[in-house]
């Protein structure tokens, strides 16, 4: 697991928000970020732009979380999405090489958003919802292309082995 956390920053706009990524965007990073689009979605946000213009690079954890919210957006009520903003060539390639760059538009403008407000971090995020987001993570990956299959097996076997652990641990 990463070391650093990505910042975050949003601007709302009651049914969109931008949410720009600075940094890495890791599994650390990944559970603040589910948090913060899932408070937007409570609040009436069906499209997010992703600012990754600034993201030095995304793992799978974080990547699939992002794919997860997606999801879970095009099948609302009132459907919604994710467009992704300037990501990184290594972001694209990530994106690309997991087969799940199609499910993303990539846009050139973030119109009004040039006045973001930074998320603070609760700080060090619990252990076992970090291994079950990233375990989930990896499941939706796999869902979203089944070659994904051959690159996370080991992963999630790893995973669910540490969650079993932690839990009985805990």
């Amino acid at each position: 697991m990463g070391s650093e956390q990505a910042k975050l920053y949003v601007a709302d706009f009651g049914e969109h928000a931008v949410v720009r990524i600075t940094g890495r965007a890791n599994c650390l990073s990944s559970v603040p970020f589910k948090r913060v689009v899932n408070g937007l979605i409570v609040r009436g946000n069906r499209n997010f732009t992703l600012d990754l213009s600034d993201c030095q690079l995304m793992d799978s954890t974080f990547l699939g979380v992002l794919v997860g919210l997606n999801r879970t957006l095009a099948q609302s009520e009132v459907a919604g999405r994710f467009s992704l903003y300037r990501p990184t060539e290594s972001v694209r390639v990530l994106l690309d090489n997991l087969g799940i760059l199609e499910l993303f538009s990539t846009i050139e403008s973030l119109g009004q958003a040039v006045d973001v407000e930074s998320v603070e971090s609760s700080g060090p995020e619990d252990k076992i919802e970090l291994i079950r987001t990233s375990l989930e993570a990896h499941r939706i990956l796999i869902d979203a292309n089944s070659e994904n299959e051959v690159k996370f097996k080991e992963v999630t076997r790893f995973l669910e082995e540490d969650l079993a652990h932690q839990e009985a641990a805990g």
